[in-house]
């Protein structure tokens, strides 16, 4: 393929400059091999990592141009596994030493050799294994991290043939350039996954403050990446041309993680409302009750010592009055029984609010004899909230998380690839026509990442365990309220559609608990 050594030396620059600029470690690997073989003339090549820890070899990629033509191979052909890190193996031995090995056929190695080859690839495959060029992969520190296997170097006829000694020093050289791509490639991966169990960590704990929203951030994740390869897998319809990249799709992911990393700002007692009033609050209530009983007695003891002043003793008149106070305190127990039934429910009815109205504007005379009434202001206006248990205050603030997302996301150095993580997470709470918030925004200023979120953020909720504002419901009416949502043009209908028909909803559940009956085609209209 060169000609000469400066062809030779130009390819080797072109090479260095294609591992430099790759950071991903699976396609480097895979690049670096491609490259050495394309470099050599190689019908096939492997690269072995070095693990010090375990004092092994990974094998971590094959390729073989002859094997690859066959179609009566298995799927485990080119599986990776572990090799001992001894001088035994050809691999092991340059591992070890560093030196490189250019053998003309590895069927006939010398006596004196303190390795040798294993022919149980070639008897399994129907392979020939001739010629091989092994170079250690050596970083800038001298370290062998790992090493480069060349195997049958082909001629202008496609004959196998020896590695010209001439190419051993190239090779070498590119097997350095390809170990400080891999440590670099390593250290972005480590950094990576510090940084993502950083994320998931912080939001996973931010979630856990309340049992009611512990998992949230974790399922809507799968549920967006789950859309998102569907997306990816749809080749009709108007998202047929969309196609998400790995650097997209982490994008996406660590939006979806921090989508609700803002509720740190909201207060737990609101998080966690599982009552329109809390326990504290009702004994308060309670208390409060017991003195206005205690002061119906009062009072009613006041009557009694009147009327014998003016009448002396009255049995009729006494016994009028014991009706008129059991008849109250029974009142005063129906009432408060009233409230504890509301106060533990979720839906208030019209003649139910009416009811309570009536309460708080009952007076009675408290111990200090000034007048009060039955309830507070503040407790009134938490126990008439017509469905579920959060005051309109109390909603806006925990609605605020989208504004305290937006602030923490937006200080987090995003840049490059990931530069749209904060316009993503901040958004989830947007629909297409306008009715979201925090900023109302309509479909055209709503990123595709976003609406995916949405839809994978609703259908977490719905599905999700009870909480203080709404009930667990199951995945069919779950998926109804989605299609119903589109419908009325809240949710991007395509997404919704392909959320349904391409099961992304299942991502989250476990393998052995489908829900079978859900796969029903949905007729978009």
């Amino acid at each position: 393929m060169y000609r000469d050594t400066r062809e030779r030396l130009e390819a080797l620059n072109k090479i260095g400059i294609g591992l430099s600029s790759e950071t991903n470690l699976s396609r480097l690997l895979e690049l670096i091999v491609r490259e050495a073989r394309n470099f050599t003339n190689a019908d096939a090549g492997s690269l072995y990592l070095v693990d010090l820890d375990k004092d092994c070899l990974h094998f971590e990629v094959a390729q073989n141009d002859t094997l690859k033509k066959r179609t009566d191979l298995k799927p485990e052909t080119f599986k990776p596994y572990t090799l001992p890190l001894t001088k035994k193996s050809i691999a092991g031995y340059v591992a070890i030493t560093g030196e490189t090995l250019n053998i003309p056929d590895v069927y006939n190695l010398p006596p004196e050799a303190d390795f040798e080859f294993n022919r149980d690839f070639d008897k399994r495959n129907k392979y020939r294994t001739k010629s091989m060029l092994n170079v250690a992969m050596k970083d800038t520190e001298g370290k062998i991290i790992g090493v480069l296997q060349l195997i049958n170097s082909t001629d202008t006829q496609g004959r196998v043939v020896s590695f010209h000694h001439n190419i051993e020093s190239l090779v070498s050289s590119l097997a350095s350039q390809a170990a400080v791509a891999i440590k670099n490639a390593q250290l972005i991966k480590e950094i990576k996954a510090v940084f993502e169990a950083l994320i998931q960590y912080s939001a996973s704990a931010i979630d856990a403050r309340s049992p009611f929203t512990a998992g949230h951030s974790r399922g809507v994740a799968k549920y967006t990446l789950a859309l998102a390869r569907a997306i990816n897998d749809t080749h009709e319809g108007p998202y047929a041309d969309v196609f998400f990249s790995p650097a997209q799709l982490e994008e996406l992911n660590y939006a979806a993680w921090l989508h609700d990393i803002g509720k740190i700002g909201v207060r737990e007692g609101v998080l966690d409302k599982r009552s329109r009033l809390s326990g504290p609050e009702m004994e308060a209530l309670f208390s409060r009750f017991e003195n206005i009983k205690a002061s119906a007695i009062t009072e009613t003891q006041k009557q009694k010592m009147a009327s014998f002043h003016r009448k002396g003793e009255s049995p009729i008149e006494i016994g009028e009055l014991d009706r008129e106070l059991q008849n109250r305190i029974n009142q005063i127990d129906n009432d408060l029984a009233f409230i504890k039934d509301i106060n533990a429910g979720y839906f208030l009815s019209e003649s139910g609010l009416r009811h309570l109205e009536e309460i708080h504007q009952k007076k009675y005379v408290d111990l200090e004899g000034r007048e009060r009434n039955y309830l507070t202001d503040l407790e009134f206006e938490n126990l008439s909230v017509r469905r579920g248990n959060l005051t309109r205050d109390e909603i806006e603030e925990i609605q605020s998380h989208v504004i305290h997302t937006e602030n923490i996301v937006n200080k987090v150095p995003f840049t490059g690839d990931l530069r749209k993580v904060p316009l993503f997470a901040a958004g989830h709470h947007e629909m297409l026509d306008g009715s979201g918030y925090p900023k109302h925004v309509k479909a055209e200023n709503i990123p595709i990442q976003t609406r995916i979120m949405t839809v994978a953020d609703i259908y977490e909720a719905l599905v999700a365990k009870d909480r203080p504002y709404k009930k667990s419901i199951g995945p069919i009416e779950s998926l109804d309220i989605l299609k119903e949502e589109a419908q009325n043009g809240r949710l991007d209908n395509e997404l919704v559609r392909i959320f349904i028909e391409k099961r992304a909803y299942e991502a989250k559940e476990d393998k052995h608990e489908k829900t079978g009956n859900l796969h029903r085609k949905w007729e978009v209209g």
